[in-house]
This record gives C-alpha cells, structure tokens and sequence, in this order.
C-alpha cells in the first residue's frame, strides 16, 4: 500500500542567444548554452555547453566544459574539460580529466578532503 513518488530532476538552461551579467544561484543542475559574465553557485552538476561563454567564478560539485570558459573554478567533485573546450584561469577540485583537443591555459590544484578516522 506505498505510493510510489516519482522525483523529477530540475534542470535550468541558459539557452543560446541569452546573455545574462551578474551572479546564478541554483540547487539543481544547470546548462549554459548562452553567454554569462559573473558567479555560478549550484548544488547540482553545471554543464557549459559547446557554444557557451562564460567569463567569472563557478562553485559546483560537478563541471563539464564543452565550450569556453575564463575564470576559476571550485569543485568537491570533477572538473572535465571536453574536447573542444578552451579554458583558462585556476581550477580547485578533487578530480579533473581532461580529453585531447582540450585546451587549458592556467593553474590546477588537486584538493580532496581528507577522512579523518
């Protein structure tokens, strides 16, 4: 006699041809297809797509980069920087991967929170 409860995934787009200066808060998953100057704070995994621009700070739990981007970067999580994606400024994160064809100018650091027993 449960009832079953669907959890529909929020995501916030930014579609193409959108330009948006100041800062971004979300909770959930967001994608960028447009161009942003200023901060992205999120809960959920940020993907800046192929045509994206994006010029400032992002603080997210998971980025993907498909197209440019020039700022810093935060992360608990991983920072992937796609084939096509150019990126330059710092990134912090526990993991990043980085595909051929990528290109990034600037500073990694590797930072992982470390367990205590």
């Amino acid at each position: 006699m449960g009832k079953e409860v669907q959890q529909q995934i929020a995501l916030n787009l930014l579609s193409e041809g959108t330009q948006i200066t100041g800062d971004l808060h979300a909770s959930n998953d967001i994608r960028i297809d447009g161009e942003l100057k200023g901060k992205i704070f999120t809960k959920g995994r940020l993907v800046i797509g192929q045509m994206a621009k994006v010029e400032g700070e992002v603080n997210s739990p998971n980025v993907d980069i498909l197209g440019t981007m020039e700022g810093n970067i935060v992360s608990t999580g991983t920072v992937s920087l796609r084939a096509k994606s150019v990126f330059t400024g710092t990134i912090k994160a526990a993991y990043i991967a980085i595909e051929s064809g990528a290109v990034f100018n600037g500073e990694c650091h590797i930072q992982r929170e470390v367990q205590q027993k």
